[in-house]
């Protein structure tokens, strides 16, 4: 906020004060407030407009009389104008946004009082930053991990043909009809379902479908009971015993292709061989990814827990408002609106100190930044461009381009890489190698 070249007399008291917070109660004498009206008067009087006078010629009598309001709203912002900078400058508060009034008290013939807030930065001095404890975990590629996911990718590039046996196996995908009641018999046409397909090989089939369909037949009836959790993601549902019947249409299978040359051909490989080759590489690739990601995760929560301070709650609400915001995104198509704003409510507490940690965090990385008097520089850009560049031939023009447009963006995102690396080469680190996990493990 700009500060008024003009001193106005005032007196303050602090109603409350934080580290990155004040509340204060300003008073002015209704000679100042009196004096600052027949100046607005003046100023309007000069502007004026009304039928049968000049401009700047209507008496002085008719102005006070119909801009009354105006000059009492222009001489109040004149003297919060004035005031509010003064009185934060007297308990030396350096707010980093405009001061809010969240009271004003005044009447003509009376003293003009008004309460504002402000918010300031926090002073922060980072503790423990260096010698971070970071435990790295890494899973090397077995025959085994790397058979799994050379498996998956059949899995992925099978046919759904119709069933040989007709008879539902354990890894059968049904086609059905069904109609679902509530535990008093009711019919629950928003559960019920036509042509609805239930993967039996899926770990997201409930087990009551699963237990109830194996082993059935095409045109065949089935009934089964199901119990729905507290917890389960569709409140209609949640908590309910629904009873199911159920008629079976179609009974398919994946058809998994045979794991050689023609397939490795098929997926645009040169052989069975070079399949593997690339499918360890992407495995490796993805573990690297995953060992970055907990290592950032553990030096975070460590950052956390040893800096911990007040940052301004108006921060703290807009970055709320942001998490609200995509988790409403990510649920928008997944369950009704009303369910939506019901879960909302019930993680607001979960939101909020999220976003403190956010804050908080963004206060932390700056400090250290500083301190540590790391860069981004042109080279560090220009190979971040070329990286890019390397990894998608034939898009050079439209990668610089996105340098152009984006450079604030890419500029954050190479200081939070530098932090990091800073972060790791000072970190006390753990290495601790295994075999990665196969899923029947």
């Amino acid at each position: 906020m700009v500060k008024s070249t003009k001193a106005i007399d005032f007196k303050s008291s602090v109603i409350n004060k934080n580290p990155c917070s004040i509340s204060i109660e300003v008073e002015v004498l209704e000679s100042v407030v009196s004096k600052e009206i027949e100046t607005a008067f003046c100023q309007i009087q000069k502007q004026a407009k009304i039928d049968g006078f000049r401009q700047g010629k209507v008496p002085m009598e008719v102005v006070k009389k119909k801009f009354v309001q105006e000059a009492k709203d222009r001489a109040v912002e004149t003297i919060i104008r004035g005031t509010v900078m003064d009185a934060l400058d007297k308990e030396y508060f350096v707010p980093f946004d405009f001061p809010v009034v969240n009271e004003l008290n005044y009447e003509i013939g009376q003293n003009l009082k008004y309460r504002f807030s402000a918010e300031s930065h926090p002073k922060v001095e980072v503790k423990e930053y260096k010698n971070i404890p970071v435990k790295k975990e890494i899973f090397k590629v077995t025959d085994k991990s790397l058979w799994q996911s050379l498996d998956a990718l059949r899995e992925r590039n099978a046919r759904i043909v119709l069933s040989k046996t007709g008879i539902a196996s354990e890894e059968s995908l049904i086609f059905v009809d069904y109609d679902a009641f509530d535990a008093n018999g009711k019919a629950l046409s928003e559960v019920s379902a036509k042509g609805n397909m239930l993967d039996l090989g899926s770990e997201n089939t409930l087990k009551g479908f699963k237990s109830a369909l194996k082993g059935s037949k095409v045109a065949e009836e089935k009934e089964t009971k199901i119990e729905y959790p507290l917890d389960y993601p569709n409140k209609t549902l949640a908590g309910k015993t629904v009873m199911f019947k159920i008629k079976i249409n179609e009974i398919k299978e994946k058809e998994l292709p045979e794991l050689n040359n023609d397939f490795a051909k098929d997926i645009g490989m040169e052989n069975l061989e070079d399949l593997k080759k690339k499918v360890k590489e992407t495995i490796e690739a993805e573990e690297i990814r995953r060992q970055n990601m907990d290592v950032e995760k553990q030096i975070i929560n460590y950052l956390l827990e040893k800096n911990k301070f007040d940052v301004p709650q108006s921060l703290v609400e807009q970055q709320k408002k942001i998490l609200v915001e995509k988790m409403k995104s990510y649920m928008q198509n997944q369950v009704a609106y009303k369910e939506i704003e019901q879960q909302l409510l019930i993680g607001e507490p979960k939101f909020r100190e999220e976003a403190e940690k956010n804050v908080r965090l963004f206060y932390i990385l700056n400090s250290v930044y500083a301190k540590e008097d790391l860069t981004i520089t042109d080279a560090d850009i220009e190979a971040e461009k070329n990286k890019m560049k390397s990894s998608n031939p034939g898009r050079e023009a439209s990668i610089d381009k996105y340098f152009d447009e984006k450079k604030e963006n890419i500029m954050l995102s190479l200081k939070e890489e530098k932090l990091f690396e800073f972060f790791l080469k000072n970190a006390k680190v753990d290495v601790e190698e295994k075999n990665m996990i196969v899923k029947k493990d």
